[in-house]
């Protein structure tokens, strides 16, 4: 089969939405869930709870040094109070939609190294975001879950077609100035982000969060603030997992960007700073969710 025939072999299977993993009754009801009453808190708690391996990792999580925990966190409950409502609810959806894709660790592809700067992403748009003003702020679970899942596509990938995505990548790896948009469209059909959007309307995810994904590389200043935080972010940690094309912008633009948000570079390198001191933090808590 020639790398054409290939490629349009992909595309028909990724766009079968029997290829793609569904999500579970416990995502489909998590995405749904409110958080402003005390029956939401109730249901999030039975929800993480009848899930004993999303419901081991939140209390671990919870442990962790970086929560500073003054007790050892034993119950759901204890560990909604170190980490907060919003926070376990991204946390929780993340587990649920990635667990389907089991994917086997290769030369070139790491899930635990896409877990870190998934919640690097996190981390990092939280803090910008507690920069701008409180009418644009988007809310906390958006947050999260936009950082976490914003290149599901990448797994989504090594999940349908691994020893194709290990081509792409040992390619990258050969040819450090290749640019990935050209290298994706031509190894594999199609890009991370297109795939990645797939996958996110397969599940059903929220529009917001489908727009980060699909959008944190376009080119063009989005006037969305979740995503302008995305790209913003993805700016300021530079290389992921995975080495992506992150598009520079002049002075200029970069300015026009930041005030969108009622940012100034000084809340970017502010950013730079707390992320720096987090990050071996970020580390630990990355290998826990991809371990």
């Amino acid at each position: 089969m020639t790398n054409k025939a290939s490629i349009t072999a992909l595309q028909a299977a990724i766009k079968k939405t029997d290829t793609l993993p569904t999500i579970s009754v416990i995502g489909q009801r998590l995405l749904t869930l409110r958080l402003d009453s005390d029956e939401g808190e109730r249901e999030l708690m039975n929800l993480v709870e009848s899930d004993p391996m999303i419901a081991a990792r939140i209390i671990g999580l919870a442990n962790a040094p970086v929560f500073a925990s003054a007790k050892k966190v034993c119950s759901m409950r204890d560990a909604m109070m170190v980490l907060g409502l919003s926070r376990v609810k991204a946390i929780a959806i993340s587990i649920a939609l990635m667990g389907p894709l089991r994917i086997r660790e290769s030369e070139y592809f790491s899930v635990k190294h896409l877990w870190l700067h998934s919640f690097s992403m996190a981390v990092g748009m939280r803090t910008l975001s507690g920069m701008i003003h409180r009418q644009i702020r988007p809310h906390e679970d958006s947050l999260f879950l936009a950082g976490l899942l914003h290149d599901i596509g990448y797994l989504a990938f090594a999940y349908l077609e691994p020893k194709k995505f290990d081509d792409f990548l040992s390619q990258i790896e050969a040819d450090p100035e290749q640019s990935i948009s050209e290298l994706e469209t031509q190894v594999l059909g199609i890009s991370h982000a297109e795939l990645g959007e797939l996958l996110g309307r397969n599940w059903g995810l929220p529009d917001e969060i489908i727009a980060v994904i699909a959008g944190h590389h376009l080119k063009t200043i989005p006037a969305d603030p979740l995503l302008t935080l995305a790209r913003i972010t993805e700016r300021i940690l530079g290389d992921g997992a995975i080495r992506e094309e992150v598009h520079k912008l002049s002075p200029e633009e970069e300015m026009a960007e930041l005030a969108t948000l009622g940012l100034e570079p000084l809340h970017l390198e502010k950013a730079v700073t707390i992320l720096a001191q987090q990050q071996e933090q970020i580390r630990i808590l990355a290998d826990m969710l991809g371990g």
